[in-house]
């Protein structure tokens, strides 16, 4: 009950509370049966607990309330009932390997019959686990705004208009602005942050005519508190955030489609190729995340209908609010990275010069 992939964490004791103790539906109640005892009996110890349970309906109902208010603003309050899993054409950028490849996994899971397409430079690492999947795999160097402007034709034309939009391909280089080359800068602000804003100028148009659709991003916690090393990758996120935050502007205020919507993860480390090592935060509170508990929460949200951000593990949020607080007091929690024992250098290899991946 209180563990997860993670083994137990601040996040696997605190959902199932959340869930039961913080929940309205049941604490009300409560209220309501303990404050009848009360009145018909004061002199009994239910007049003790009700107090307690009183906070506790109190803060259920504002914790209720802020969610239902994050899900409506982020969703424009609208539905959308016109999703069909057998219909939906689905791209997964580096879908080859890691949150890519178990989004995949997940997704044909929940309905064999969906369409994917991976994208991805790296040869496809997995095979489908169900029979007469649909699934297509297209290699392409995404840091090459010409080959993905032809990949996604290809797409179009082979295999229809997607509807969802896994934004999920990226490396790190993990070296100093100082002593990073230019291609290592040149490739990850392509891969990482290039690449998603033109999938998404690329396959928006048609979710914009049906107002249907749904593109994901895989962020980052590097876009609030950056450690050394990560500088371009960092910026990279941070700059997928402010893609995400403006889309859902101009989704709605512009192109007339508040059904399109938008989903973002702000993720701490995940065990993935492109890292290795540890944190040196303890595992409750900053846990390393496993790829399926990334994937899992992604494919979630697009089968919720609704987009929302989504802070893995909780603590993010916190760490997200605390960056419009004291900035002398910021300053000592992202000094906290310095202990981080974390190997960036990731698995693509880049040309120095400019910048093409070599291998992925």
């Amino acid at each position: 009950m209180f563990t997860s992939r993670e083994g137990v964490t601040l996040d696997s004791i605190a959902a199932p509370l959340r869930r039961w103790l913080l929940n309205p539906v049941l604490t009300v109640p409560a209220a309501l049966v303990l404050s009848g005892f009360a009145t018909a009996t004061p002199n009994t110890d239910s007049i003790k607990f009700l107090v307690p349970v009183c906070a506790l309906v109190l803060a259920g109902v504002l914790l209720s309330l802020n969610d239902y208010l994050d899900k409506q603003f982020a969703n424009n309050w609208v539905s959308d009932n016109t999703w069909n899993w057998d219909e939906e054409i689905v791209v997964v950028t580096g879908g080859s390997v890691g949150i890519g490849a178990s989004i995949c996994d997940q997704l044909l899971a929940r309905n064999s019959r969906t369409r994917i397409v991976v994208i991805d430079y790296a040869p496809l690492g997995w095979q489908p686990k169900q029979e007469e999947t649909r699934l297509s795999y297209y290699q392409c160097d995404l840091s090459d705004s010409n080959a993905l402007r032809s990949t996604c034709e290809r797409i179009r034309s082979e295999v229809g208009h997607p509807t969802v939009l896994f934004n999920n391909a990226g490396l790190v280089r993990g070296v100093s602005i100082m002593d990073g080359s230019y291609g290592d800068i040149e490739a990850t602000v392509r891969t990482n942050l290039i690449a998603p804003m033109l999938l998404a100028k690329e396959f928006l148009p048609e979710m914009v005519k049906r107002d249907h659709g749904h593109i994901l991003h895989t962020g980052s916690l590097s876009c609030v508190t950056p450690p050394a090393l990560i500088a371009d990758y960092a910026a990279t996120k941070a700059g997928l955030l402010a893609l995400h935050k403006a889309l859902q502007l101009e989704l709605k205020n512009i192109h007339n489609a508040p059904r399109v919507r938008l989903t973002i993860g702000i993720f701490s480390f995940i065990r993935t190729a492109l890292i290795s090592g540890h944190t040196n935060v303890p595992n409750f509170l900053l846990p390393l995340l496993h790829v399926d508990t990334v994937g899992e929460a992604m494919v979630s949200a697009v089968y919720s209908g609704y987009g929302s951000t989504i802070y893995l593990p909780g603590f993010n949020r916190v760490a997200s609010t605390l960056r419009g607080g004291p900035e002398w007091f910021f300053r000592i929690l992202r000094e906290a990275t310095a202990n981080f024992r974390i190997n960036f250098r990731g698995r693509h290899e880049v040309d120095s010069q400019t910048g093409k991946i070599l291998k992925a």
